[in-house]
């Protein structure tokens, strides 16, 4: 009734319920920790809270009812107010307008002070904009600053890999010496006291050779570098070779060390000679060092199954044995066998990891079975398939090789190698000399050091390869011979022109396999 005869009174309290919901709903937008804004159909603005005036405080004095925000961040980017636009500023602020025009789409922007905003807009029903604007620094902090961790843990890593690849180089030098003459000298008349003493030095040159080894394919294996080389080789000839390299401790710790080939092994397979022989040299150190008496067992069959053949390597000894609950755990990296603080072994623990990843990347499996007091049996199934037979060095003409080395005692060890099968060796100290000795020709073969004086071996190489395709002369088969064995050094010899890399210490039979297989037998 009182509306009806004062309409005056009406609209006042229509008003007054109005500028009251303005009011609420103004406290409301400036309570919320964003930036909010509202645009009209035109880019004008029509609202604004608090935090959005605190968040471009240096443009808070443009915002006006009616002025348009494209007027407010032409004029920002004229004062320099977004880092990012300098230098491209009508580029800039011609995707900024177009997300305008088309919102929907997050993205982030940073200001002169340092702060960086996540900037949502959304289509209004009346064809205007809403725009959200949140504050992201500390996120944007913490995620430059994870990024500039990772980059350093991967330049860690790196330097870590180059320091390791290093001290490897230093230590396989002087240890390819020892083990190579003492190798040789075991092959010659001695008593039995000297024969003992010889086998003394090339059993610790052998620790210290796995350990090295250990450490570096650890290193690797961490970093997803280690890569499986396949060849052809004598599947039952590497079993007995890596077991007769054990027989002289088994005979010193008074062990039976027997082997039992099942019906089907023979011939050769396909796959990585050396890291299958790494597998089981430290399946059968392992049996050795933890059995004190008995015997040590070493059987190889084949498997079938499903169409394919693959072959199971074990390694059974009479030893202490384990729990078989501990049996994974021994497969951990630096885990041991006996972790006692009297602990008779040594060891670093990494061994059976590796040999567990190696077996992996050749399409096998590594398991262990025991029992305290009983002994222990490790299994190694390995994907190996078949390879067609190859001649031997022996019903070949004998070789001349070149041989590049800038160490006078691994030239000496590489020459009574190949004196074995009556190789006529010619020895250089650098990659200048064997260049230059190849163009005399009548070379068979070439063995490549890496780190030479004058010229090293990569250089080397290439000039090699470089002079064969100018020419046309056929290719000469290179084999690398190197203290260096990470895998980008197995990659740069490959790019160089290399047929194959050996790391060194070097063993008589991989020098010789390796060539058999480089010269076609």
């Amino acid at each position: 009734m009182s509306g009806a005869l004062f309409p005056h009174l009406a609209v006042r309290r229509a008003e007054a319920d109005a500028r009251l919901a303005e009011e609420r709903l103004a406290a409301a937008l400036d309570a919320l920790p964003e930036g909010i804004v509202f645009l009209d159909s035109e880019g004008r603005y029509i609202l604004w809270n608090q935090r959005y005036a605190e968040i471009y405080h240096r443009s808070a004095d443009l915002f006006a009812p009616g002025a348009k925000l494209e007027d407010t961040l032409r004029i920002g980017v004229a004062r320099g107010d977004y880092p990012e636009a300098i230098g491209n500023e009508d580029e800039w602020l011609g995707r900024r307008l177009e997300m305008l025009r088309n919102p929907g789409q997050r993205h982030e922007q940073r200001l002169k002070d340092g702060r960086w905003v996540l900037i949502e807009e959304r289509r209004t029903s009346d064809g205007g904009v809403i725009g959200l604007r949140i504050d992201i620094t500390a996120m944007k902090t913490q995620a430059i600053a994870l990024t500039d961790a990772l980059a350093n843990a991967a330049a860690a890593s790196k330097a870590k890999s180059e320091f390791l690849a290093k001290v490897s180089h230093e230590l396989r030098t002087p240890l390819n010496g020892v083990m190579g003459l003492a190798d040789v000298l075991s092959r010659t008349a001695l008593s039995d006291e000297q024969r003992e003493l010889v086998s003394g030095v090339l059993q610790s040159a052998g620790r210290l050779n796995r350990l090295v080894s250990d450490l570096l394919d650890y290193n690797s294996l961490g970093a997803g570098s280690l890569a499986i080389n396949a060849a052809p080789f004598d599947l039952p000839a590497l079993v007995r070779d890596t077991i007769e390299a054990y027989r002289p401790r088994a005979e010193a710790q008074k062990l039976a060390l027997n082997l039992r080939l099942s019906e089907g092994v023979a011939g050769q397979v396909v796959g990585d000679a050396e890291r299958v022989r790494q597998i089981l040299a430290n399946l059968l150190s392992n049996a050795l060092k933890f059995t004190p008496e008995g015997g040590v067992q070493v059987s190889v069959a084949p498997v079938f199954e499903e169409g394919r053949t693959r072959w199971r390597l074990e390694v059974t000894d009479t030893g202490v044995g384990f729990e078989e609950a501990d049996a994974e755990r021994l497969f951990g990296r630096f885990e041991q066998g006996d972790t006692s603080a009297t602990r008779q072994h040594g060891g670093v623990g990494l061994g059976l990891a590796i040999c567990r990843q190696l077996a992996e990347l050749m399409d096998g499996e590594i398991t262990a079975r025991s029992r305290p007091g009983e002994g222990s049996t490790f299994s190694v199934i390995l994907s190996l398939p078949p390879a067609a037979a190859e001649a031997s060095l022996a019903d070949a003409p004998p070789l001349r090789v070149l041989l590049a080395d800038d160490n006078p005692t691994n030239r000496k060890v590489v020459e009574l190698m190949l004196d074995a099968i009556g190789a006529e060796v010619v020895s250089v100290e650098n990659g200048r000399e064997a260049v230059d000795a190849l163009n005399a020709g009548g070379f068979d073969i070439v063995l490549m050091d890496l780190q030479m004086p004058v010229m090293d071996g990569l250089e080397a190489i290439r000039l090699i390869r470089g002079a064969e395709a100018d020419s046309g002369a056929a290719r000469l088969p290179i084999i690398v011979l190197s203290a260096n064995t990470s895998q980008d050094d197995l990659a740069a010899s490959e790019a160089a022109g290399a047929d194959a890399h050996l790391g060194k210490p070097i063993r008589a039979e991989a020098l010789l396999s390796a060539m058999l297989e480089a010269t076609g037998g």
